[in-house]
């Protein structure tokens, strides 16, 4: 999977977005397990990588979108 970077994300916010990790088609962790949450590149249309920033900014716009 493509590596998202803070600086790749900052280029192009809307591209890129959290998706729960049981959507069809979503990757599954080297244990085979799913994860809760993965990431989606709107615009390639396939799953991406965020690094650990990036990924806390998701998780909180998820929570604030939800409440």
């Amino acid at each position: 999977m493509t590596k998202i970077t803070a600086k790749i994300y900052q280029q192009a916010i809307n591209q890129y977005v959290l998706v729960s990790g049981f959507t069809p088609g979503a990757p599954t962790c080297p244990y085979g397990n799913h994860y809760q949450w993965v990431g989606y590149d709107l615009l390639n249309k396939k799953y991406v990588r965020f690094t650990k920033s990036v990924y806390k900014k998701l998780i909180q716009k998820v929570k604030h979108s939800s409440t």
